[in-house]
């Protein structure tokens, strides 16, 4: 906001508390204005018309005097008036942050540092803190692994809570006037249907808590949705704005209830309230709190490495739901003395992707394989003379010998394995079918040999996923050399 806007704001709002000095929501935004506008003077004095005007207790007002003291440099009163504002809404992180900065000015580190841890617990849908939570999410997570406390107070307003029932109850037991964990243990209670025992905790054991938001908050919902009872319902919530008029969750039926001016109000308050440089940036000593609970300037700008909480919970998750791994390669298995693997089937085995592990697409591969090896067997042998040898057999079965380029043309002939073989080995094969090409030019022609009748039928077999018989035909076709 520029000086300008903030000049034109604050005489709109001067205006506005004259003609109407009991609107106690111009009075926030006027003290909050006079701060922005660096007169602690004006801001104080405008917080306590605001509080003599206000017809009941107001939160957002106890807040502003709390503040105007502190900036007044007045720390004892400010912390009377700090203890008021957490008197009225002991969940409010807003009054626990600047509490903890009384405390701080107090020299009282102690309770000032859970104070502020408190802040972090507690969660709000204010911009500012939502950034000084994540600057500090280390720390606080930190912290609550050691102090279920305040894991119990960042379960206050999340739609599933982590704690159960009985934990909440013990807690309740070991700390007995703490009005956040009542609160808590009372919304646990409606939420499993137990209606009249959270009535009677948010009636009797929380009635000095009389204007509790919190309290207010839940009250409305039991009647209201749970009990059917619109009408006490409605008392409830209207109860709730006069105390917070900024309530974040006081929306729909809540909100309707307001005129339009008030909600100009409430957008505006909460326009300063969330802005980077907010009025509680600017006043309160955040980065003192923060070397309080440990959190370093590294921390605060790194956002990527997990914090303790986030390492358990990827622990749990990973017990719960193992990673899955690289698929481990179906061991093929191999003749007890293979001769040295030509380069095109040593490139098969040592690139070969991994293969889905159902069997049968495992076995073609394996027959694959087998086949290239049996080619390769086929070498034929040199003869002392140029003469053709007679067939082995007079069936239509007969043996021929084979190259390593007539195999792997063989193979080309095949889809269905040849979608099997990578991209890398077809370049090879098609280069050793090139070089075939240029030796068959240069030297003379030799008859073809019929044997080729049987490595067709063997490859047909293989083609037609007959596995056993096509594996048979391959070592018989072996075994005739």
């Amino acid at each position: 906001m520029t000086q300008e806007n903030l000049n034109e704001r604050l005489n709109l709002y001067e205006a506005m508390f004259e003609r109407n000095p009991r609107d106690g929501l111009v009075s926030v935004g006027k003290t909050y204005l006079y701060i922005l506008s660096d007169r602690p003077q004006d801001a104080l004095k405008s917080a306590l018309e605001a509080s003599l005007s206000a017809s009941s207790k107001s939160l957002r007002v106890q807040l502003a005097i709390a503040l105007g003291y502190y900036l007044r440099n007045k720390p004892g009163e400010a912390l009377i008036e700090s203890r008021y504002a957490l008197n009225i809404d002991p969940a409010s992180p807003l009054c626990h942050l600047v509490h903890a900065s009384i405390l701080l000015a107090l020299r009282r580190t102690d309770e000032a540092r859970l104070a502020f841890l408190k802040c972090l617990s507690l969660s709000s849908d204010n911009t500012f803190l939502t950034d000084l939570k994540l600057r500090n999410r280390r720390a606080i997570c930190a912290a609550q692994l050691q102090n279920p406390l305040l894991a119990a107070y960042s379960n206050l307003r999340l739609r599933v809570p982590d704690m159960t029932e009985a934990g909440v109850q013990q807690l309740v037991e070991q700390n007995p006037t703490d009005p956040v964990l009542k609160a808590l243990f009372a919304s646990l209670q409606r939420r499993s249907g137990k209606i009249r025992e959270a009535l009677v905790l948010l009636e009797s054991d929380l009635a000095s808590y009389e204007a509790f938001p919190e309290r207010l908050y839940l009250l409305w919902k039991t009647y209201d949705d749970q009990l059917g009872n619109h009408q006490k319902g409605e008392l409830f919530v209207r109860r709730l704005l006069e105390v917070d008029p900024l309530n974040d969750r006081a929306t729909g039926l809540g909100y309707s209830n307001l005129d339009e001016e008030t909600l100009r109000h409430i957008n505006f308050i909460k326009s300063l309230e969330d802005l980077p440089e907010s009025i509680f940036a600017m006043v309160l000593p955040v980065q003192e709190l923060e070397n309080l609970i440990g959190t370093t300037e590294a921390d605060a700008l790194d956002t990527t490495a997990l914090t303790p909480c986030e390492e358990k919970t990827a622990a749990a998750l990973e017990r719960t739901f193992p990673l899955p791994g690289i698929p481990q390669q179906p061991q093929v298995p191999t003749p007890k003395a293979p001769p040295p693997a030509s380069p095109a089937v040593a490139s098969l085995t040592s690139e070969e992707p991994a293969v889905s592990s159902q069997p049968v697409m495992a076995h073609m591969v394996s027959m694959l394989e087998q086949a290239q090896l049996i080619a390769r067997d086929l070498r034929p042998t040199p003869a002392p003379a140029p003469m053709s040898r007679a067939p082995v057999n007079a069936g239509p079965e007969v043996v021929r010998t084979t190259t390593p380029e007539s195999a792997a043309e063989e193979s080309s002939q095949m889809p269905g394995v040849h979608q099997l073989i990578p991209p890398t080995i077809r370049e090879q094969v098609s280069a050793a079918e090139s070089a075939s090409q240029l030796t068959s030019s240069k030297r003379p022609s030799q008859p073809a040999e019929p044997a080729h009748v049987t490595m067709r039928y063997a490859n047909s077999l293989l083609e037609d996923s007959r596995f056993e018989e096509a594996l048979q035909a391959f070592l018989e076709l072996s075994h005739t050399r």
